[in-house]
């Protein structure tokens, strides 16, 4: 295989009619960085015929349901469900819908190239108004992090399309620059910096905007160096389109024409492109801007490819307080780029190689893993057993985990056709059923809970005494017996207490609290068919608003104290039974929390009570991001931490609590 540099650039290069070029070699590009020309690493054409990417570009289509009017909304809808519908509902690529709301992103299917189907659910939005009274931007920026975030931990090429104009930047401060303007001009650059990484990171090229964004917004398309020249007109979408080597082409007042026959243009540039790979020079400082350029030596070609990148790349919290902009992250990004990322199959072979070795050797090969796609228990079980001993076990454990909230592999997903309307509303019933029949009549009951934690600690970029983060690292296990009575759990340490993170309402509240927030919220919609534990699963996709929300997240010392979140997430159900089989619940965090990440898994399975089978969890892990709220930080007297936490927790050993008593003579 060939080897690649550190920095992938996807480049596409079009001729007078604006038409994708093929045929172009190696020694026809030539890739400059800061003026300066320097070598590829690597280079592979794709012509979408003969050679194709592996795996196939994606393409994410965000209904933007904030910025858009009535009258854009409509032709937005028109025209996606015609591209959808074209070539009897076949699409080349890969395609999610995406939904950006008040309540935020809402991701409303899996990839997929079946148009009709894609096409049914887009018919299934409801006609909108733009919402007033709202801070679009900050809303519009969360939901850009939302999006980033998720598509950098996948591999492959990603190409984001945000249908609409985009949203409104803030003013450009006047005459007298206050502290606000300052907190915000820092938060504006972070921003910048932050979405540069991410789809430099992921392979995003984002798509949208007006049309003619090169000539309107040029002076918006410089590079952004540091603090002091950024602008909040530089985070336009157009602009940010631009320079990830994508396009602003949507007109404000779309027609549902003008948007398919853009979708069209589009995706001509996801078969057919360029990509190429290099290694940048080191780094003197932080954050230390790039800018690209990339020539053809073939006169009349347009390029188009990303135009800058930020150096020694990794996410951080901006720190700006009471200003108008302030958005949390998922600090782990930093330690994560250093990972090498990986399939559920590429893992299998690692294992493979690694578990002749002794523990000592084969556990750091396997902690600088991050898969991107999820590892079921049955797997993990597997080749943890082929491990040599308990260091790399833990290490396998804390990367399968961690991939809990990711999507199934490929071969996971059953080839099954979606359910019609009504059949999905039948499944949802018996969930309903099943938690109204099932969940009261269970018995009290005790179970042996075994807690195996796992964390990373870190001062945060601009404290200087930071130190370089590794992988999530075992720290303590705690074993502990979990009562349940009446419908309430009652937890007692058996030893010594958990810390850190702690995970409540397992067993009945967690379900009941989804089922009644999905209900109130009315988001609950099909997602997709998976392959379960007892064959195939159906899987449902909800968002909950805060408004709706009973989640609540009470951190201490690390992850800060909030209250009721807005939180997404899917649930798998038997589609015969209606029973609850997988929950996902991953936390939103409003805008400037302490907590950046709090999201629970619970896999549910059969097991014996006091004679009889019942369903009850059998796994479940649990992971936090936040910021520390130190008494030595508060006082001036320490740093603040930010930390990434993770529990892996197996129930067993279910016992009917009750007291038996026999006379005899």
């Amino acid at each position: 295989m060939q080897p690649e540099g550190r920095i992938h650039l996807d480049v596409v290069v079009t001729d007078a009619a604006g038409r994708p070029v093929i045929g172009l070699h190696e020694q026809d590009f030539k890739l400059l960085d800061d003026g300066k020309e320097r070598g590829l690493i690597s280079f592979a054409p794709y012509d979408g015929l003969h050679t194709k990417a592996d795996p196939p570009v994606q393409m994410i289509l965000v209904i933007d349901c904030v910025n858009n009017g009535f009258v854009e909304l409509g032709y937005i809808r028109q025209g996606l469900t015609k591209f959808l519908r074209q070539n009897n509902g076949h699409l080349t690529q890969p395609t999610t819908i995406v939904r950006f709301a008040m309540s935020g992103v809402d991701f409303l299917s899996q990839p997929s190239t079946d148009g009709n189907a894609l096409a049914n659910i887009v018919d299934q939005i409801g006609a909108s108004t733009m919402p007033k009274g709202l801070d679009d931007f900050s809303l519009s920026m969360k939901a850009m992090s939302t999006l980033v975030n998720k598509m950098a931990n996948q591999a492959g090429r990603k190409m984001l399309v945000w249908l609409g104009t985009g949203w409104p930047t803030p003013p450009v401060p006047g005459q007298v620059f206050t502290k606000a303007d300052e907190q915000d001009r820092h938060a504006e650059y972070d921003l910048i910096v932050q979405f540069a990484k991410g789809m430099q990171e992921g392979r995003i090229t984002l798509y949208g905007g007006y049309s003619g964004a090169e000539f309107y917004l040029r002076d918006y398309l410089k590079p952004v160096r540091k603090v002091s020249e950024t602008d909040p007109r530089d985070l336009v979408l157009s602009a940010l389109a631009v320079k990830s080597g994508g396009r602003g082409e949507l007109t404000e007042n779309n027609g549902d024409a003008a948007v398919s026959d853009a979708l069209n243009d589009f995706v001509a540039e996801a078969s057919t492109f360029y990509s190429l790979s290099f290694d940048p020079p080191r780094a003197r400082n932080a954050d230390e801007f790039h800018e690209l350029k990339v020539e053809v030596d073939r006169p009349g070609l347009k390029v188009h490819a990303m135009t800058g990148y930020y150096d020694e790349p990794g996410y951080f919290r901006p720190k700006a307080k009471g200003g108008r902009l302030v958005i949390a992250q998922d600090s782990t990004r930093e330690k994560q780029e250093a990972l090498r990322p990986v399939s559920v199959v590429q893992l299998i072979q690692i294992v493979g190689e690694v578990k002749g070795k002794r523990d000592g050797e084969a556990a750091p090969e396997i902690e600088r893993l991050k898969l991107t796609e999820r590892l079921n228990s049955r797997k993990l079980a597997a080749l943890s057993a082929e491990l040599p001993g308990a260091k790399s076990k833990a290490a396998l454990m804390a990367i399968g985990d961690a991939s809990v909230f990711l999507e199934p592999p490929p071969d996971e997903i059953p080839q099954k056709a979606t359910p019609d309307m009504e059949a999905q509303g039948q499944m949802v019933s018996r969930v309903v059923d099943y938690l109204k029949t099932i969940i009261p009549k269970l018995p009290n009951f005790y179970a042996r809970r075994f807690t195996t934690s796992f964390e990373d600690v870190w001062m945060p970029k601009d404290d200087k005494r930071r130190h370089q983060r590794d992988a999530l690292h075992r720290v303590g296990e705690f074993k502990a017996t979990v009562y349940f009575r009446g419908g309430k759990e009652v937890v007692r340490a058996d030893g010594a207490q958990e810390h850190g993170l702690v995970t409540l309402g397992t067993f009945g509240p967690i379900l009941s609290t989804v089922i009644i927030d999905t209900a109130h919220s009315n988001t609950l919609h099909w997602s997709r068919w998976e392959e379960g534990p007892n064959g195939t699963m159906a899987v449902f996709q909800f968002q909950v608003p805060q408004s709706q929300s009973h989640y609540s997240i009470s951190g201490g010392e690390v992850l800060g104290v909030t209250g009721p979140s807005a939180y997404h997430g899917e649930i798998g159900i038997d589609p015969n039974s209606g029973t609850i089989l997988r929950l996902v619940l991953e936390a939103d965090p409003s805008l400037g929390s302490a907590t950046q990440r709090a999201d629970v898994m619970v896999e549910y399975g059969s097991v014996a009570i006091g004679g009889r089978v019942y369903t009850c969890p059998v796994r479940s892990v649990s992971y936090g991001v936040g910021s520390s709220i130190s008494l030595e930080a508060a006082l001036g007297m320490g740093f603040d931490q930010e930390a990434a936490r993770l529990n892996d927790v197996v129930f067993n050993d279910y016992h009917v609590f009750r007291t038996e008593m026999r006379i005899v003579p």
